[in-house]
């Protein structure tokens, strides 16, 4: 379903609250430590790395400006052309919203430079589901508009309105979000620790590689199919670029 939904739709140190850590978790501000059960665990960040920060990694000349278009195999023009207007890009109105349009290259060299990197598959979904075999990040209900900005009546009107396809909401009512939300904006879909939008807003790629491929993990805005927020990963080329396709960043304890 993700694949033929995005053939015809293209989908920091973060600006939000700091993780409340307690004394000597060894975590940032903006980090939240998260525990493994076999050492002292790594950190993550609360919330996506939004276009503000971004901006300042290239600002000082250790990242590229982010596309404005988006990348795929499977685009064609049109398509591109058409979904590439929500490319956040350097977008001051866009400020704190996730840096989306940004390849997996690009998403790596800026976690390196804050000091950081990639999370890995496993940590994402340890800081998604913590050890209680959760469905989702805030438990087992099913996706609503109040815990992740995925494609609810909002991007189906949006999707009308510029005359892309037909598309089926995944749940009834509006999220408030027709595209990307600024990050943190759904706290009642936090994970078991305190990490927000790890589903819906954009995908985020992760460190791990499959031979010539790259993983990403969650949902975002587009996504129309409860199987796309469960599955383990996704696998793309490193030169993927998608409007519901972002990052944050990990460390090591």
């Amino acid at each position: 379903m993700r694949r033929s939904l995005w053939i015809v739709l293209v989908s920091a140190t973060s600006f939000a609250t700091p993780a409340k850590d307690k004394p000597g978790k060894g975590c940032p501000g903006g980090m939240v430590r998260v525990p493994t059960g076999e050492d002292s665990g790594f950190c993550i960040d609360k919330t996506e790395v939004t276009v503000a920060a971004y901006s300042k990694c290239v600002a000082a000349g250790h990242c590229e400006r982010a596309p404005l278009t988006v990348n795929a195999s499977w685009i064609g023009d049109d398509e591109a052309r058409l979904w590439s207007q929500f490319c956040n890009g350097d977008r001051a109105d866009r400020a704190n919203h996730p840096i989306n349009c940004v390849d997996w290259n690009a998403a790596s060299a800026y976690c390196r430079w804050i000091g950081a990197r990639l999370p890995s598959d496993a940590e994402w979904d340890r800081a998604a589901r913590g050890d209680d075999g959760r469905t989702y990040p805030w438990g087992n209900a099913e996706p609503s508009p109040k815990l992740l900005n995925a494609c609810g009546g909002e991007c189906v009107a949006l999707s009308n309105r510029i005359g892309g396809p037909g598309l089926t909401a995944l749940y009834a009512g509006d999220d408030g979000a027709p595209a990307t939300a600024p990050v943190g904006s759904y706290p009642a879909g936090a994970s078991p620790y305190g990490v927000l939008d790890l589903m819906g807003n954009v995908e985020e790629w992760v460190e791990d590689h499959h031979g010539s491929h790259h993983a990403d993990r969650g949902g975002g805005w587009l996504t129309t199919d409860t199987t796309e927020l469960r599955v383990l990963d996704t696998r793309d080329t490193p030169d993927l670029r998608l409007n519901a396709l972002g990052f944050r960043c990990a460390r090591s304890l």
